[in-house]
């Protein structure tokens, strides 16, 4: 495995254990993921005997510039040009990409690419897991596999059945491949959009796909190694250590104290409605305008502001809930801060070994981190005011308030997309990661909140995992 540079765009290399290689496997990813991501992929393709090369798009992962379709599939050109022209080095030798040996991959958007690209480069097959709305393309692929997750949005189901159709049917004897003919169309039990790159059957299916196309025979191999399971297995390491973490950092700003007052607690009546009201608020103005110049992220702009309007209003709504936020001074600020930072860059370094690449960010991406913490404040100040503090009994109830507020926002986020017609399907194709990182904002703020007594320490711990998800995740534009 090694990573290097193909007409500007970053690739990681991964080699065939023999040399040479059966064929060659170009893998591209989805919107807001990257390279790594689809290494599990790329794990069992060399383990067939082919050369897998995993592309950052534009905007994503280690590839500079701005991020538009366009962009994209300018880049994608360029690389396999300069591929099928120049080759790559390897072993001592130059070796080109052959149009006969090459299957080309893609997920989600890398899957509408792949397709386009057909109309460029004929290949050996092409393979489209879960692939984007699109309009279907002048000469459908050779040897097209559609792959679909169970739990996909309806038009992405819509986008693959009609890219299956378009391609005649079910086809795949050996005299179909050959005839370049070949076509089938599968989905896969249990998975969603994200979670089918690393689905163990999707990656069975791809493969035997890949094989047939280029003729190889025997039993599939299995690649070494279980990447996945040592992910899981470390990230529930961090989140036992992180108590532990919490308490060092927080005596080493001798930042405890005691909550100084009995905060006025709100029922979930007097939450949802005011809050619901926001929302809309927001959702509004942003589908009119937003400053896509100040976050120049695909879809992270949009969400910024949109939080950060919602969080304004909220604010204003809950201003006397506010009073004394920073009535515990500036040390709990200081030790959420050094906890924020040390949560992000321990998971991040973590999550980079094999499974998404959100350490290895830009120094442009970072500029904007500062930004983005403050403009998600205002939203986590008030949350922490309405939900007040951790108090043992009632702690599920207000987690149950918790989920109710989040809920809302999702919730108006959707309706931008079904009603307002915002485009912005990341929203929902994100959920999980919202989810995760909610989750996370929430058993951190708490854990803060206990030791140091301070709203304002836990909102700032909320902001910093809130901006790091939009500086990691979304693609610079």
């Amino acid at each position: 495995m090694r990573d290097t540079r193909i007409a500007g765009a970053a690739v990681r290399v991964l080699e065939p254990a023999q040399l040479p290689a059966a064929g060659t496997a170009v893998i591209f990813h989805g919107l807001a993921s990257n390279r790594i991501l689809m290494q599990q992929l790329g794990q069992w393709l060399a383990a067939q005997g082919f050369r897998a090369y995993l592309v950052d798009a534009p905007g994503h992962g280690a590839t500079t510039g701005g991020f538009t379709h366009a962009a994209t599939m300018d880049c994608y050109i360029r690389i396999l040009t300069e591929l099928e022209r120049n080759g790559i080095a390897s072993h001592g030798k130059t070796e080109g990409l052959r149009p006969q040996t090459t299957i080309l991959i893609g997920h989600s958007m890398g899957a509408e690419m792949a397709i386009r690209l057909a109309d460029y480069f004929p290949v050996a097959a092409t393979i489209a897991l879960a692939p984007a709305p699109m309009v279907l393309p002048r000469r459908t692929p050779a040897n097209l596999l559609v792959i679909g997750a169970q739990f996909d949005l309806p038009v992405m189901h819509e986008s693959a059945r009609k890219l299956f159709e378009a391609a005649g049917g079910s086809r795949s004897s050996p005299e179909d491949f050959q005839q370049m003919r070949a076509a089938n169309g599968l989905v896969i039990p249990g998975t969603a959009h994200g979670s089918l790159v690393l689905d163990s059957r999707a990656a069975q299916a791809m493969t035997s796909w890949a094989r047939a196309a280029v003729g190889l025979t025997g039993p599939l191999e299995t690649p070494r190694g279980a990447p996945l399971t040592g992910e899981i297995l470390g990230i529930a390491g961090i989140c036992l250590l992180f108590p532990l973490t919490t308490t060092w950092t927080v005596q080493i700003f001798c930042a405890h104290f005691a909550e100084q007052k009995k905060p006025v607690r709100l029922s979930k009546a007097a939450l949802i409605a005011p809050w619901g009201v926001a929302a809309l608020f927001a959702l509004s103005i942003v589908n009119l305008w937003y400053p896509q110049r100040l976050f120049p992220f695909y879809g992270g702009g949009y969400l910024a502001c949109f939080l950060f309007l919602t969080g304004i209003a909220v604010v204003l709504l809950f201003r006397k809930q506010l009073r004394g936020v920073f009535d515990h001074g500036y040390r709990p600020v200081l030790a959420a801060t050094a906890l924020g930072l040390l949560v992000i860059l321990g998971l991040g370094a973590w999550l980079n070994w094999q499974l998404t690449e959100v350490l290895r960010i830009s120094g442009v991406r970072w500029f904007y981190f500062i930004p983005l913490v403050l403009a998600n404040l205002p939203y986590a100040m008030a949350e922490e005011a309405a939900l007040g503090p951790p108090a043992g009994s009632r702690d599920l109830a207000r987690f149950g308030t918790f989920i109710a507020l989040r809920l809302i926002l999702w919730l108006a986020l959707l309706a931008g997309i079904l009603i307002f017609l915002s485009g912005q399907v990341l929203m929902a194709l994100l959920a999980p990661f919202f989810i995760t990182v909610s989750l996370g904002q929430r058993v951190g703020g708490d854990a803060l909140r206990r030791r140091t007594g301070s709203s304002a320490a836990a909102a700032i711990f909320s902001a910093i995992l809130a901006a790091w998800l939009m500086i990691a995740v979304f693609p610079l534009s």
